[in-house]
């Protein structure tokens, strides 16, 4: 069991036992005595490869000292940080260490209501993928370092969201702050998903010094993308939990305050300062100004004004994100427009949620444990000499493990054959949809319509996410009866789609306006529909625009308030949809299937219309609709 004991130092614990990672499937070290490192390291031997880690490093220590205190950015604002330095035997390493650290956007601390502290090595969850990597590190001999940014936690200051410029200049001030500090070997690392990731890439995007390398997860590049994917804007209660959280007076305080007046300080400023705008979806077009500031937030933040800085730096960066996580096609545009940088790619068969499972926690943590070791101590593990991407691709819609694939750093994949798939009419036998079409390979020799009376009570009930390994997936099926359908027949191959689908429909409507929601699925013999890959647009948004960074050549949206155009009634429109990315084994005697509806609860609630509008999908002829895919050779359609 862990203990604690409170000193002039700080607080001291103890790692425990059931926190160490696990050998077998992930080849991790056991933790072993500094003193028969020489006779363990001989014994077991030297692996280093994707998801093995063996021979290379030593856990040397057992526990941490926790010490809390303010430090000063550069406009004079004071962040809390927590320092986390090795121990063994509860004597504190007094020696030089590199040092990794993360930006905490959801509390680096939290006060139980016994009055106890939860920190960010005791986390909320001692199973978090966060808490297991940082506990690698430290036993391995890291300084860990957690921090609030600025307008949250214990920190003073206020933010704006999203994506506010001075988290980027922060993360310079104190990466060169860790680099001076006399515990401090001078080389810095950085780790952390979702805001976190995106904190790392930014700060990277200054090109501090001593910052080395970074390990963003599911990392947000433009967050008009997150807030309004083709132009829909998400149903949002985000912008009360953030705002909750920046205000609660249970946030961790450093250690000097023992009253916590500084605590309610810096909360006084984040009440009365942080702008959620654009969490409350008041920006809602790409050129909108921010109501409280003025600024074009979209245009002025994206990732692209701080991508290239980051490439000529030589940071290197190790992409974490999942096929079924709402952010991959960000990590994935950091991941293209970061070319010529020193970068690694991992991508697993889960969700925004991260890796959950033991083997997948496992997993990350060594390649984080591994890279830092190469760019942080110079250790010789090969890491960066193995292929750039590693993607597991799925074959239903679970966490299970398929085998992984070692890739080359191209984006998207460098032998993708784009091949069209044509909206037919049914019946394909396989669906109670409105119309169930059928999806082929040949374009129709006639033309024709399919008309779909809009219902806005269309819900994809917790499709998205993927379930545990060995439960059953959602099945649509009942989804898919409230809308449009097309279906291959049954495959005779096996079929892998990796990359970005692309659907043209072209389409008329009794209103001028309306959302299109599709859906790509695998239908398997039994017809149970699960989800594979998702793509929205309001049709009004429809208009194209030169992208301000790289779209690796798919159509992109301008989402500008002088481009949104109304649908005319009786012409025929072409809207071209760009589904999220995705990677999926399509198995033998399986069906694809893309579904159209006009509402989803589950993603956004749609404006209405009474009565409700008729929706007409026109098939063949001179405005035939289809769906692009990207098969991966060898399989066959």
């Amino acid at each position: 069991m862990s203990h604690e004991t409170h000193g002039d130092v700080g607080r001291h614990r103890t790692i425990r036992r059931r926190d160490a990672l696990k050998a077998g499937a992930s080849g991790v070290l056991a933790a072993v005595s500094a003193g028969a490192a020489s006779e363990a390291l001989a014994a077991a031997g030297r692996v280093s490869k994707f998801g093995a880690y063996q021979g290379y490093s030593v856990a040397a220590f057992d526990g941490w000292v926790r010490t809390a205190i303010y430090v000063p950015v550069r406009d004079g604002v004071k962040l809390a940080v927590d320092i986390y330095r090795p121990t063994k035997g509860g004597k504190l390493h007094t020696g030089r260490l590199p040092v990794v650290w993360q930006p905490k956007r959801y509390q680096r601390a939290k006060i139980r209501p016994d009055g106890s502290l939860v920190d960010t090595m005791g986390g909320a969850s001692v199973d978090s993928l966060e808490l297991q990597t940082a506990h690698t590190l430290i036993k391995h001999g890291y300084v860990v370092v957690s921090v609030d940014r600025r307008g949250t936690g214990a920190s003073f200051g206020s933010r704006s969201e999203l994506s506010d410029p001075k988290d980027a200049t922060d993360g310079h001030d104190i990466t060169e702050w860790l680099a001076k500090q006399s515990w401090s070997d001078g080389k810095i690392g950085m780790f952390g998903a979702s805001y976190e990731g995106e904190m790392q890439l930014r700060t990277a995007g200054t090109a501090p010094p001593h910052l080395k390398c970074i390990m963003p997860e599911v990392s947000p590049w433009d967050w008009y993308w997150v807030v309004s994917p083709g132009g829909v804007p998400r149903k949002w209660d985000f912008d009360k939990m953030i705002a909750g959280l920046d205000t609660d007076p249970n946030n961790g305080p450093v250690d000097a305050d023992k009253d916590h007046a500084l605590l309610k300080a810096a909360i006084a400023e984040h009440a009365t300062h942080n702008d959620y705008s654009a969490l409350r979806n008041e920006i809602p077009f790409y050129d909108s100004k921010n109501p409280v500031s003025g600024e074009q937030n979209w245009m002025n933040r994206h990732g692209g004004h701080y991508a290239p800085t980051l490439v000529k730096s030589g940071i290197a960066v190790y992409h974490i994100t999942g096929w079924f996580a709402n952010v991959t096609p960000h990590q994935l545009a950091w991941f293209r427009n970061l070319k010529g940088a020193p970068q690694k790619l991992l991508i697993g068969p889960w969700s925004a949620g991260g890796a959950r499972t033991e083997d997948e926690r496992a997993l990350c943590a060594i390649e984080a444990h591994r890279f830092f070791d190469y760019w942080l101590k110079d250790v010789k593990n090969g890491i960066m000499a193995e292929p750039a991407i590693h993607s597991s691709i799925p074959s239903s819609h679970t966490r299970a493990l398929t085998s992984w694939k070692g890739l080359p750093a191209v984006w998207p994949l460098a032998n993708e054959q784009r091949t069209e798939f044509f909206f037919e009419a049914g019946r394909s036998g396989s669906s109670k949809s409105v119309n169930d079409g059928k999806l082929s390979r040949a374009h129709p020799a006639a033309s024709g319509q399919d008309d779909l009376t809009v219902r806005y009570d269309c819900h994809y009930k917790g499709g998205m996410e993927p379930v545990e390994a060995g439960k059953t997936p959602v099945d649509h099926s009942d989804y898919d009866a409230q809308g449009l359908t097309y279906t291959t027949a049954p495959l005779q191959h096996g079929v892998e789609v990796t990359g970005y689908p692309v659907a043209r429909l072209w389409v008329t409507s009794t209103a001028d306006d309306g959302d299109f929601f599709l859906k790509l699925e695998d239908v398997d013999p039994a017809g149970a529909s699960t989800f594979v890959a998702i793509g929205t647009l309001r049709a009004s948004h429809r208009k194209l625009g030169k992208a301000p960074y790289d779209t690796m050549g798919l159509p992109w949206i301008s989402n500008l308030a002088a481009d949104v155009t109304p649908l005319e009634k009786g012409k025929p429109t072409e809207l071209l949809i760009t589904f999220y990315p995705t990677s999926y084994l399509f198995k033998p005697g399986h069906r694809m299937r893309v579904v159209i509806t006009g509402s989803d609860l589950e993603i956004a609630p749609s404006p209405q219309v009474s009565p409700a509008p008729v929706v007409s999908l026109y098939r063949g002829g001179g405005h035939g609709s289809s769906i692009t895919l990207p098969i991966i050779p060898p399989h066959k359609v």
